[in-house]
């Protein structure tokens, strides 16, 4: 009986290493087969490619053939590696783009869409190939070949993506505006274009950037007039209109905290601006922090002490009704800058509520008696006061504010008549 199960064992065991044995040859065939179909695969994308840039370098080639065979190549795993692969789909966009700079140079009909696309194309490519050229062999080695003429070509024709930008900028087509100056902005700090410290050097990409955000703004897309603003800001005569539109960025998109601070970048950096300062009193008088605005005020004053902020605290100190204090801040904003019209409005204001604050103390008492005359003395005291303030006021108004206009026409109005100032009344 043993030896009988000792027979069945190995039969079995015999069995077990005939069918290992089968699977293994088998399993070999399989990869013999995989490893040709791959090869097949690969020979076969490099022939798409090849085919490509034998209808780009034909004298009588078919460029559009050409571009169809790139993209087949760029989109297969076995060539969307190669930089060559990107190098000769730029070729290709260069060849369009020179073609229709040829129309447009001769003055005939040429495809706007075309003409930049192909531009835009061929900074993508060329950068994509330069890129994949950065990548060590399998020796560790980096073997850099199309850098130097890419690198010259897309220097050369950079400065016409601002072109298209200006074009589709000038036509609302604000998308295609906005694409052509990012691009122009972003491939500054591209390897590629390293050697020519773009960054440093080209200081038109500041407005480019500006230009970047307003298309950004008309298409109501504010994270992309977020984008490059603050580049913007970088440039002197733009700068200002550039926060505003970093701050109107912001709220927009109901970033109230980025909102306010850079309201207060405005501020301290244009003080004379009307639009950051007015937005910060704005909003901390809507939400009755005037606190926060007070400790503003100081804050800015002791960085510098600009009228601007004195107003600011004359404002706050205004709305507490705490007249005598605002009335103060306005008198040292006025001799700070003795055209400033905005506290000459305020100030005359604040003497006009102490003249009606000291009316209404009237109410109760006997126009027989001694104390209302008192009253009303300094009741005509206080428009005494304002008159001289929006006589000024009127005097200095450049006709620019209709807000001022209504200031001065108002104040004389009311100090006029309860000073009992007929012809001037009249007039």
């Amino acid at each position: 009986m043993k030896k009988v199960l000792l027979f069945m064992a190995a039969a079995v065991m015999s069995v077990s290493l005939s069918f290992a044995q089968e699977d293994a040859k088998a399993a070999a065939k399989a990869a013999k087969a995989a490893a040709k179909a791959l090869k097949a695969e690969i020979k076969a994308a490099n022939n798409v490619l090849r085919e490509a840039q034998g209808a780009l370098n034909a004298p009588d080639g078919n460029i559009d053939q050409a571009n169809a065979l790139i993209e087949a190549a760029m989109e297969n795993k076995h060539t969307a590696s190669n930089p060559d692969t990107w190098y000769t789909a730029g070729k290709i966009q260069n060849k369009i783009y020179d073609k229709e700079n040829e129309k447009m140079y001769l003055q005939q009909a040429y495809d706007k869409d075309k003409f930049f696309g192909s531009l835009s194309k061929m900074f993508d490519y060329y950068l994509k190939c330069d890129e994949l050229e950065q990548i060590p062999d399998q020796k560790g080695k980096v073997v850099v070949k199309y850098r130097p003429e890419t690198s010259e070509l897309l220097s050369r024709l950079r400065i016409n993506l601002v072109s298209g930008g200006v074009t589709y900028f000038n036509e609302n087509n604000n998308e295609k505006a906005f694409d052509l100056f990012s691009q122009y902005i972003d491939v500054a700090d591209a390897p590629l274009l390293a050697a020519y410290n773009l960054m440093e050097t080209d200081t038109l990409i500041y407005e480019i950037a500006y230009y970047a955000t307003l298309a950004g703004l008309k298409m109501e897309d504010y994270n992309k007039a977020l984008q490059y603003v603050d580049l913007a800001m970088n440039k002197e005569d733009i700068a200002q209109k550039a926060i505003e539109y970093k701050a109107l960025s912001y709220i927009n998109l109901g970033d109230t905290a980025n909102w306010i601070n850079t309201l207060k970048v405005g501020v301290e950096k244009f003080p004379s601006t009307e639009y950051f300062y007015s937005n910060l009193i704005s909003y901390y008088n809507t939400n009755g922090n005037t606190d926060e605005l007070m400790a503003f005020a100081d804050e800015m004053l002791e960085k510098n002490p600009l009228p601007i902020f004195r107003f600011v605290k004359g404002f706050v100190y205004q709305n507490m009704s705490e007249y005598e204090k605002a009335i103060e801040e306005y008198k040292v904003a006025i001799e700070q800058d003795p055209n400033y019209t905005g506290a000459y409005r305020n100030l005359g204001i604040c003497y006009c509520q102490l003249a009606q604050n000291a009316s209404d103390a009237m109410s109760n008492l006997n126009i027989k008696s001694k104390a209302y005359k008192e009253q009303k003395e300094v009741v005509s005291g206080y428009y005494r006061l304002a008159l001289p303030i929006y006589e000024h006021l009127r005097k200095i108004d450049d006709g620019t504010d209709p807000d001022v206009r209504s200031a001065w026409t108002n104040g004389l109005y009311t100090c006029y008549y309860m000073l009992n100032m007929g012809k001037e009344f009249e007039e």
